[in-house]
């Protein structure tokens, strides 16, 4: 899960990049093609049916990754790279309430505290977010707040889903439905958006994009599938600092106070949404 945070972390600093000229929908389009591809011939050397036994649960989670990674990468191309992925971090929060009510996994006593921090979490980052351009940074505005919010839900039921086909289907099955759902409707997104032919280094910012989401796709699969969905995404917490770090490195975006403050509460209610006493 760790390693996955620090892949996750480095695709969305590549889709920022990407994002001043093509949209996140041919982003999504290109990564979901070449994954496809990769994980088809990885299967197939081991041996493996891409068909799964519950192609609908396989349908649906992929359904809920791609509308969650296309309002993490719209909100990451429009606000600042640590700000997006701390939003995107609160979806351990709705993991455990969705694990919950769908798997009937306990999150634990601290969960419901958790709640407030992680509402004073989302509340200092908004409020400096929205703020007036006279208050410091230029205003961003509520749009990018709102859709990287609902992002978190989405990957929260996406997590959930893997967190259940995992009973029943293989992990690279798993991953492969994610663009194999993914490709067709990030093909009409991409129709709708305008395609733009990228330059020969987009092609090989694309190629890392994909390369970063497959390798953090297969280590999160893995982790999903060997503990319980809301502590199995406790190690998440990393990828705000990746985040961070990489904001700072490529986009020389610094980081405030309340930013600073917003992600310890964060990462304070992600640490106690999956505390509790161990399951079976």
């Amino acid at each position: 899960m760790a390693l996955s945070a620090f892949f996750f972390a480095a695709m969305a600093a590549v889709a920022k990049l990407l994002g001043k000229r093509i949209s996140a929908q041919e982003v999504i389009l290109v990564r979901g093609v070449l994954n496809v591809a990769f994980m088809l011939w990885w299967m197939r050397r081991k041996e493996l049916s891409w068909r799964g036994k519950n192609p609908w649960l396989l349908i649906l989670r992929g359904i809920f990754g791609y509308t969650a990674l296309s309002c993490y990468f719209w909100s990451v191309s429009r606000q600042p790279l640590a700000t997006a992925v701390l939003l995107q971090q609160v979806h351990p929060v709705f993991t455990a309430v969705l694990a919950i009510w769908f798997l009937g996994e306990k999150p634990g006593s601290r969960f419901v505290p958790a709640f407030g921090f992680a509402a004073l979490g989302v509340w200092l980052v908004a409020s400096h977010q929205t703020a007036a351009p006279g208050a410091g940074a230029p205003a961003i505005g509520a749009a990018p707040l709102l859709v990287g919010l609902l992002g978190a839900v989405l990957s929260a039921a996406a997590y959930v889903a893997v967190r259940h086909a995992s009973r029943t289907e293989h992990e690279e099955t798993i991953v492969l439905w994610f663009p194999l759902t993914s490709v067709p409707l990030s093909a009409v997104g991409t129709w709708v958006a305008g395609p733009v032919w990228p330059t020969p280094v987009e092609w090989g910012w694309l190629l890392l994009v994909a390369a970063a989401g497959q390798v953090g796709q297969l280590f999160l699969t893995r982790g999903l599938a060997r503990v319980p969905a809301g502590r199995a995404t406790l190690a998440n917490p990393l990828t705000i600092a990746f985040g961070a770090l990489l904001g700072w490195l490529m986009f020389a975006e610094a980081i405030g106070w309340r930013e600073a403050a917003g992600g310890a509460a964060i990462v304070a209610a992600v640490l106690m949404a999956g505390s509790g006493k161990k399951g079976a």
